[in-house]
């Protein structure tokens, strides 16, 4: 009978039963793990950045085909019982972008350590990330509509060498390439201009948003055609404002002597008691509206060609 790791004893004595290393050339973290009960088949393996769990894969690959990466280990008997990991991008914090060393273990769902070690630096950490965070590199900052053309920049946050690969979508539509006419030359600034076509514009609010490969969204710019509706916050405001002056109306016209003092005075009251709760009210609404997430700014305009349009702002999303 051929000894293998699960019934040669001196193999499993001699053998690590889980080893893993990390593939640099191929931005990947790569290992085997073999199972010690034998009534499992495979085992599972989970990847940890700074103590929280980002992934998981089963160790069911062939140890064959990565034998040239993993030469120098000690290879188990177990044909397949490899595994290999990479970091998913959503998965990263806003506090590990930078400098500052990542701790990075592979473990077995049975607790067993299989690595323990520590990434270096923006630059290590993203050689092991499945695709770019774009939206944790990148900043978006839009310049406004010229010559038919949304302009913008994109500001690199954290020096990243490379020119970013993202996207521009008009409301629902399909995503196209952001096309940069000009970079900055030590790479932290990429401008760019998004034409404007008319005909593809709709009624109302449009929103011309740059988004990343994965359709992460890095900011929208909006675009008022036509006459624009207040919303529902605004349609409180009006409200509110119109109960207002009904009421000091109502206090200035009213005539003393036409009316005996006691029920002049209860309407004082009255009046007096409804404005205290106005003001509440008012006071309410605007700590509400000031507590609201910040979005795009619109900014009504004739529904003619783009040329002519004039939005307030724009904001990042």
């Amino acid at each position: 009978m051929i000894p293998n790791d699960s019934n040669d004893s001196a193999a499993i004595g001699a053998v690590p039963l889980a080893q893993a290393r990390i593939d640099w050339g191929h931005g990947r973290i790569i290992g085997f793990s073999v199972p010690a009960d034998d009534a499992l088949a495979f085992d599972v393996v989970q990847l940890w950045l700074d103590g929280r769990c980002v992934a998981s894969a089963v160790a069911n690959l062939s140890v064959f085909d990565f034998a040239r990466d993993l030469a120098g280990l000690n290879l188990p008997s177990r044909e397949h019982s490899a595994f290999e990991l990479r970091i998913p991008q959503a998965a990263l914090l806003p506090g590990q972008i930078g400098e500052s060393p990542v701790s990075l273990a592979v473990r077995t769902t049975r607790g067993l350590p299989v690595l323990e070690t520590s990434v270096q630096g923006l630059h290590e950490l993203l050689r092991l990330t499945d695709g770019a965070p774009v939206d944790l590199l990148y900043q978006v900052r839009f310049h406004g509509l010229s010559g038919g053309a949304l302009q913008g920049c994109v500001i690199n946050l954290h020096g990243v060498s490379q020119r970013p690969a993202l996207m521009a979508r008009l409301n629902d539509q399909g995503a196209e390439p952001l096309a940069f006419y000009e970079s900055a030359a030590d790479g932290s600034v990429h401008h760019f201009s998004i034409p404007v076509r008319v005909d593809r514009l709709v009624d109302g609010v449009n929103q011309i948003s740059v988004v990343g490969p994965d359709d992460q969204p890095l900011g929208s710019y909006p675009i008022q055609v036509g006459v624009a509706t207040l919303g529902e916050s605004e349609r409180k405001l009006v409200a509110l404002e119109a109960e207002v002056a009904f009421l000091k109306r109502l206090v200035l016209t009213q005539n003393p002597e036409a009316l005996p003092a006691r029920l002049a005075l209860l309407k004082s009251e009255i009046v007096n008691i409804c404005s205290e709760m106005l003001t509440l009210q008012r006071t309410n609404f605007e700590r509400e509206w000031l507590a609201r997430p910040v979005g795009p700014a619109t900014a009504p305009a004739a529904k003619q060609p783009v040329r002519g349009a004039q939005p307030a702002s724009a904001s990042k999303a």
